[in-house]
């Protein structure tokens, strides 16, 4: 019996070995690429049906605001051609969007912050801007 628990733990040994090798030998490229690609078919998968923009730190008050940005019955998709559309009634606007890691996105040419994780919520995505003390947030949610 001693032999064979011997030759067990050898082979346990070799297999963790076999994993901590595999595991180890994926760069962080590869990494970040999984996740973003996970990042994107979630914000992909289905409409969006909501979508609130708030502007604040303007030193002018007017320039600050918060509004919705769509209509009941409107719905905004990411695509996986490159572009969002917000539609309604069968009508579409498309602006370019991008997504070089799972961190941030590129919207309608500006560069945001994805604030939550995405992988984790799949009900809402919050984008944030910030140049100097004006800060840009979009949310977006699934349903209202």
């Amino acid at each position: 019996m001693s032999t064979f628990k011997m030759i067990f733990k050898r082979w346990v040994l070799l297999l963790l070995g076999v994993i901590v090798v595999g595991l180890t030998s994926c760069s962080k490229e590869t990494v970040d690429s999984i996740g973003r690609d996970t990042a994107l078919n979630i914000i992909r998968t289905g409409s969006w049906e909501r979508w609130t923009k708030t502007v604040s730190g303007n030193s002018v008050a007017e320039l600050n605001f918060s509004r919705e940005m769509m209509e009941q019955g409107e719905t905004l998709n990411f695509d996986k051609d490159g572009a969002w559309h917000k539609k309604k009634d069968k009508s579409a606007v498309s602006y370019d969007y991008s997504m070089p890691d799972p961190k941030t996105m590129i919207f309608d040419g500006v560069e945001y912050k994805i604030q939550e994780n995405i992988i984790s919520t799949i009900s809402k995505l919050t984008l944030i801007h910030q140049e100097g003390a004006v800060k840009t947030t979009m949310i977006f949610k699934r349903s209202w």
